[in-house]
């Protein structure tokens, strides 16, 4: 009896590029089911003094290098030429690292990648260091 997959019905978790939330699709849609319907997911308690909670903290790569030039002091448009985006496209990015990561300006975020950077330079590598 010879089994056949159908690769097409493979479903992988991806996060939603509106709220950050993890669901489940064929990767087709960049948007959760609840965001292409109902906008972005905002439960009563994620909403404190005007700021969202940070729903999935875990970057992309494009995410990351966004903040890695973010964090070399590159405008908008110097971003989007490096890594052949539209500005829009790039603040759209911005918008929702800030929102991952619970920033609001470009400077907090420096400040935490640079931080970050810092932290994972003192971190040995290997269990010989």
């Amino acid at each position: 009896m010879t089994k056949t997959f159908n690769f097409k019905a493979v479903e992988e978790l991806r996060s939603c590029f509106r709220c950050g939330a993890d669901f489940r699709d064929d990767g087709r849609s960049r948007i959760c089911s609840g965001c292409r319907h109902h906008g972005p997911r905002v439960s009563s308690g994620q909403r404190t003094a005007g700021k969202q909670k940070v729903l999935n903290p875990r970057l992309s790569f494009r995410e990351k290098q966004v903040v890695n030039l973010v964090s070399q002091a590159k405008l908008n448009k110097e971003i989007a030429h490096e890594l052949h985006l539209t500005e829009g496209t790039v603040k759209e990015y911005l918008n929702r690292i800030f929102r991952k990561l619970g920033k609001s300006n470009r400077t907090e975020l420096a400040v935490w990648a640079l931080t970050q950077e810092a932290h994972e330079l003192r971190m040995p590598t290997s269990a010989f260091a």
